[in-house]
């Protein structure tokens, strides 16, 4: 009688089944540990594990605090399963199509988590419903937020617990930010938006972007056919939703901007593509939220450029404070959002609003919106058809872009710095081409600028990993790098790297290379990594064309060091001819072939000539004496000019009569 009397007294929902879903959810979650994608990660079974392990105690509390579990079933929102299917699709099509080298396909092997996301969040929503002490609405709202922030950002396994916290963000940001419109409470940000923005400022902040797959997400979406599958998924939702004056404005605010930029600056704005495909899916699939966005034409128009425009702004700023710019395409969405109103106020009053109204009116919104989408498709198709958005692109060359840096155009640096990144870890790309990348990056770490000493030392240690990991690839620039920032600088990155970078230079200079010859040469003079010989030395210098400055001066120095081994009369002509053009390693050696006689006549006035000469321009040997020598006092390898690296994209340079070392 007593429990007949404690069950009349429950609330009726709370014996409902659905009270048992968030448990359910978070049992689910637990289950996920048995595929493989988790439970051959110790970080994941733990994460997962935890996860659900404090979502079950949360409901247990609640439980013996015997609070209210009231469950309000609402049927899934037209516009939440709309989103859900074009979001689904895409995954699907992006998916089979990103491909690992070891053919794993990374979005389909991450199934399994969105899946626990989304276990995650339906139970997160229902108890955090019930500690407030309401009832959970019961709805289609967390299955868009899932779905979105996993196309922009994923964390990596042993930091996925902020995965979790990040759509939480998004959940939160819906509950607690909210305003008045339209006589009713809502809240004012795209979920999804607010998250992501969440998350991208923490990793701005604390520079750490490679604990997450943003980067991978932002350039593999650049799959065949890929702007063309997201503008047919993109019609769905502007059929239903008539938000196509938004990605309509947005896209002509950016592709204007961007043909004005190169107009100007004779670069291209997003380096390597007209527009990037991670950009084009923010303003086809991520702005378009119709509940946080205008409901007038003008409004919407207005907030569409605004994105278009926003995500510029964000990719320039970013780029000038040294953060990753794929962050670009998440700021403008919050921050329009909270514009919402404005617009719409704007949208109504004075001109604009007879305008806007007269806009409105014309015509039925289904019949406007169907012109809207017209001239949207237009304009596609007129870009698609013309290639604009093919991936072929003058921009797409490092050679492109270190002309651009030799003729000082704006931002042509940066260009070049982001485009050979991208190249040297572009899976798609041709392992010759990652190798040449790699190079090239060794390169611009030895050509940065700055002077700093903690700087440099940071520089030139970088330069030795980019020179190794190009040699890795097979390139024989990256090998005679290695072998050259070895040589003056003294900074490899292995043991292993050099011996291998002095191996394939001798092999290349026995068969004709002349810069592997000059280099395995000095090598061989200065005794490193192999014995010093003086005679073999010169046997590989004398594989180089003449007349290049390098190796005039390596034989003059061979010459001084071992008389009679070379006869330096040979070179006097080009070496006089170098220092008269004011080279002050040329002037050293010529004045000690004066003051000794060799190659040239003994004169002892032009010697100390010569000699102060050397010292005025500042080569250091000639500084720390204050007279010649009675004995050739050889210089040190950091003393020496060394040769221009070794690159596959070299930028006509040179004076006349001078020889480039290939």
């Amino acid at each position: 009688m007593l429990s007949e009397m404690h069950a009349a007294a429950a609330p009726e929902s709370s014996r409902s089944p659905l009270t048992a879903l968030p448990a359910s959810l978070a049992l689910a979650m637990a289950v996920v540990i048995a595929l493989p994608k988790v439970y051959e990660s110790e970080h994941l079974t733990t994460t997962i594990a935890c996860v659900s392990a404090g979502l079950l105690a949360w409901f247990a509390v609640l439980a013996i605090a015997r609070r209210p579990m009231k469950v309000d079933a609402v049927k899934p929102i037209k516009q939440h399963y709309i989103q859900a299917s074009v979001q689904l699709f895409l995954y699907l099509y992006w998916g089979y199509l990103w491909q690992d080298v070891d053919g794993v396909r990374p979005i389909y092997a991450q199934s399994p988590l969105i899946l626990a996301q989304f276990c995650y969040l339906y139970a997160f929503d229902g108890l955090w419903s019930w500690t407030r002490g309401r009832a959970w609405r019961l709805s289609s709202g967390p299955t868009p937020i899932v779905l979105s922030t996993n196309l922009f950002i994923w964390f990596h396994d042993e930091y996925f617990v902020w995965q979790f916290a990040m759509v939480t963000a998004g959940l939160l940001g819906k509950e607690f930010l909210r305003w008045s419109k339209d006589g009713r409470r809502t809240h004012i940000f795209n979920p999804s938006g607010f998250g992501l923005m969440c998350a991208a400022t923490v990793l701005i902040v604390l520079g750490r972007t490679d604990v997450t797959w943003a980067k991978p997400l932002s350039t593999t979406i650049a799959v065949p056919g890929i702007f063309l599958v997201i503008f047919c998924l993109g019609l769905v939702v502007q059929h239903f939703f008539a938000v196509t004056l938004m990605t309509l404005a947005a896209a002509v605010a950016m592709i204007a901007t961007n043909a004005v930029y190169a107009q100007v600056t004779g670069v291209y704005l997003f380096i390597s593509t007209n527009l990037p495909a991670a950009a084009f899916l923010g303003l086809m699939l991520l702005m378009t939220d119709p509940s946080t966005s205008p409901r007038t034409n003008v409004g919407r128009t207005i907030f569409g450029a605004g994105y278009g425009l926003g995500y510029i702004v964000a990719f320039e700023l970013l780029n000038r404070a040294g953060a990753p710019d794929l962050y670009a395409k998440l700021y403008p969405v919050p921050l329009l959002n909270l514009t919402v109103q404005a617009l719409d106020r704007f949208a109504r009053r004075g001109i604009v609003g007879r305008i806007n109204d007269r806009w409105e009116r014309g015509v039925s919104p289904r019949v406007s919106n169907a012109v809207h989408m017209a001239m949207w498709a237009t304009i596609f198709v007129s870009l698609f058809a013309t290639g604009y958005f093919a991936p072929s692109h003058p921009g797409a060359s490092i050679a492109f872009w270190k002309q651009a840096v030799a003729e000082e155009r704006t931002s042509a640096v940066r260009g070049l710095v982001k485009f050979a990144g991208s190249q040297a870890v572009d899976p798609k790309v041709e392992k010759s081409a990652q190798a040449a990348a790699y190079n090239e990056l060794g390169v611009l770490s030895m050509t940065d600028g700055i002077d700093d000493d903690e700087a440099v030392k940071v520089r030139v240690g970088s330069a030795a990993n980019w020179f190794a990991e190009a040699a890795q690839r097979g390139s024989d620039d990256g090998f005679k790098n290695v072998l050259q920032h070895f040589l003056f600088h003294r900074a490899r990155r292995s043991d292993r790297d050099l011996g291998a970078a002095l191996e394939r230079c001798r092999e290349l200079a026995d068969a004709g290379d002349a810069r592997a010859a000059f280099l395995f040469g000095l090598a061989v003079e200065s005794g490193v990594g192999v014995r010093p010989d003086l005679r073999r030395a010169l046997m590989f210098y004398l594989k180089c064309p003449a007349g290049y400055d390098h190796v005039t001066r390596a034989l003059a120095r061979v010459g001084l060091k071992a008389r009679g081994a070379f006869d330096l009369s040979k070179i006097s002509a080009p070496l006089a001819a170098a220092a008269d053009a004011g080279d002050a390693e040329s002037c050293y050696y010529l004045a000690y072939m004066h003051w000794t006689g060799q190659g040239v006549a003994r004169d002892v006035s032009r010697a100390e000539a010569l000699f102060q000469r050397a010292r005025e321009g500042g080569f250091v040997p000639a500084s720390n004496g204050a007279a010649l020598a009675a004995r050739f006092p050889a210089p040190r390898l950091k003393h020496m000019s060394p040769p221009p690296y070794a690159t596959a994209f070299p930028v006509k340079a040179g004076s006349a009569g001078s020889v480039a070392l290939q």
